[in-house]
């Protein structure tokens, strides 16, 4: 553990985005009711306090997430408001469009909770990296076909932003969990009810589809858990542990 924890310090320091001055998107018509309420990104534990409009740099709450894995998220925003999240994977200061990991327009009033989860590639380097979550008005926050307003750092018209820390542990720095071998998928690939054995004794499962949207989740008795497939469009899935110990499995849906 010191080892591990030692070279993800040092890798830190050379790669970290800081030092960085990112732009902000702006809205003209301020937040009001058009905002995040609460965020939970791993270990994230945000919830909006009499700063809810005018602070937007939270980036001293991180959470820790290794190369490969799902980062899992619930975003609750006010009304009417969408979701986009941007994680500047190549530190370079700015959010480029293959960097945004998910985008959404559901919206509700007074509010709507958006539960999903982030991919983070397999090949980011170790270090800490800059997540900005959107709450837009009236669009998802990416398709420039909102109108109104798009971008890492657009110009709505009512909404917010919240930035935050990931730290990733690179590829060279996440031992393999010993159980991870231990999980089965049956059938594999599905076109129903999937068995899923060899996990913790109790705990829950989380199924993301290909852009990160939580599909389904279920509790694990003694190891065990099903899920449930029907009318799911083919593809391919990923099923993760929501708590305890890393398990990250894959499989395709007929």
């Amino acid at each position: 553990m010191t080892k591990r924890c030692t070279s993800f310090i040092a890798s830190a320091l050379i790669a970290s985005p800081f030092m960085a001055q990112y732009c902000s998107p702006s809205f003209a018509n301020g937040c009001f009711n058009w905002y995040s309420m609460e965020v939970q990104a791993g270990s994230i534990n945000w919830t909006m306090g009499i700063d809810a409009c005018s602070e937007s740099d939270y980036t001293a709450l991180s959470t820790t997430v290794d190369a490969g894995a799902i980062l899992p998220i619930r975003v609750v925003n006010g009304v009417w408001c969408g979701c986009a999240v941007w994680i500047d994977l190549d530190q370079s200061g700015s959010f480029e469009d293959d960097e945004n990991l998910y985008y959404n327009y559901v919206g509700g009033s007074p509010s709507y909770e958006y539960q999903f989860g982030v991919t983070i590639p397999a090949s980011t380097l170790s270090g800490s990296y800059r997540m900005r979550i959107i709450s837009p008005w009236g669009s998802d926050g990416f398709l420039t076909s909102n109108g109104n307003g798009f971008g890492p750092c657009g110009a709505y018209q009512y909404g917010d932003f919240k930035d935050f820390t990931v730290n990733v542990l690179g590829a060279s720095q996440v031992a393999e969990a010993p159980m991870q071998a231990q999980v089965v998928l049956s059938p594999n690939p599905a076109s129903g009810i999937i068995s899923v054995t060899g996990l913790p004794s109790s705990g829950t499962v989380q199924v993301f589809d290909a852009r990160g949207a939580v599909m389904a989740q279920a509790r694990v008795a003694r190891g065990s858990a099903m899920i449930d497939t029907h009318g799911w469009k083919p593809g391919a899935y990923a099923l993760r542990m929501a708590d305890g110990p890393r398990v990250v499995r894959r499989f395709v849906v007929e």
